[in-house]
């Protein structure tokens, strides 16, 4: 039976004051608690059965005519479908979903939120939850030394979307690594519309979502490039200079696989194929490495290096090598790659904040 929720809550909280409270209602109509709680607020409706009960124990003929005269009977498919709704936007009413305009006025609400897409294109995914109701998840990824960085991160979704991830778990593989894991279909959909597309993220076309793009403030673009750095630098220490330089290196699928790359060439460690082994190989009479740069190009780098252009770098963009994936078709490392200056820059401005890179840096200083 469908009644509106005030007069559902009136029914529910008068049949309770006979008998002191809502528990000891349950008990006397022999149903969980946790029922007459739900019915209460409106999260589920009553079966007749239990309507009539409550009406015989409130024992007020004016609420038993309101009932009457306002009560929609429906079928117990439409009661589940209900109860699913209600739940839903329950769930939703816990979050904050920053909107287009939060995001345009709120200074803080947007880097935060700018930092937030740019940890999980760099270190997450969306993936379907429940497939028979479109239900999305999310989950994060870190090397086991960067707890600093899952830290960050789940401090970013309670400020952002009032979630806490929970601690940082180990996956069951025994990988050297730590995950975190969002279990909210609206998180995960605000994210998927800000950029994070759901599946395999380097067989897809991604870009920096407007928030960041558009945005003219260059907190906002340190705040989406810090991620980046973090999670996937390097420190490099060149053989030519004293200094330390650095990059950022992000995979892109191809559709060659090894029967169009010859075995031979495949001969470097790691099933990787080094720059300096692919400008000498070609695919149907292309050169490989012009292949990957017309057709398997890294779109998010781009975003990230025009971003640091801004900030007044000016980052080399290339490929650096070819790695072998299970399915026997090969992933196209990009990498962006700043000359020692530019690396001090970086750590002199924050981007780089993840605790064992900055003592990398300044081990390869000494």
């Amino acid at each position: 039976m469908q009644l509106p929720p005030e007069l559902q809550k009136e029914l529910v909280e008068k049949a309770a004051a006979k008998y002191g409270n809502c528990q000891e209602l349950a008990k006397h109509l022999n149903i969980p608690k946790s029922s007459v709680h739900y019915y209460r607020i409106g999260r589920l409706t009553m079966p007749v059965s239990v309507l009539e009960q409550m009406l015989k124990v409130a024992n007020d003929e004016d609420l038993r005519k309101k009932v009457e005269s306002r009560g929609i009977a429906k079928d117990r498919s439409w009661a589940t479908e209900y109860a699913q709704d209600v739940f839903r936007e329950m769930c939703r009413d816990r979050l904050r979903l920053p909107a287009r305009e939060d995001l345009e006025t709120d200074d803080n609400l947007r880097r935060k939120s700018a930092a937030i897409v740019s940890y999980m294109l760099a270190e997450g995914s969306v993936w379907m939850q429940k497939e028979q109701f479109g239900e999305h998840a999310a989950n994060i990824t870190f090397a086991d030394h960067e707890e600093d960085l899952y830290a960050h991160f789940r401090s970013l979704c309670i400020d952002v979307f009032e979630y806490d991830i929970g601690p940082a778990q180990r996956p069951g593989n025994n990988a050297r690594a730590i995950r975190g894991f969002i279990y909210s279909r609206f998180i995960a959909e605000w994210l998927a519309e800000n950029g994070v597309k759901p599946g395999e993220k380097s067989s897809k076309e991604l870009h920096l979502p407007s928030l960041i793009m558009d945005s003219n403030d260059p907190r906002t673009w340190i705040a989406a490039l810090q991620p980046w750095c973090d999670g996937e630098g390097g420190v490099l220490r060149s053989r030519r200079f004293a200094r330390p330089s650095f990059s950022i290196a992000q995979s892109k699928h191809t559709d060659l696989d090894v029967g169009t790359i010859p075995e031979a060439s495949i001969t470097a460690r790691d099933r990787g194929i080094p720059k300096s082994f692919l400008s000498e190989l070609q695919t149907c009479g292309i050169r490989v490495l012009d292949y990957c740069n017309s057709l398997s190009r890294s779109e998010v780098l781009d975003d990230t290096r025009a971003l640091f252009v801004r900030l007044g770098f000016n980052p080399k963009i290339g490929i650096s090598r070819l790695h072998l994936k299970d399915n026997g078709f090969w992933s196209c490392i990009w990498e962006l790659r700043f000359c020692c200056d530019e690396s001090q820059k970086l750590l002199d401005m924050g981007l780089i904040t993840q605790r064992k890179k900055v003592q990398a840096f300044r081990r390869c200083q000494i």
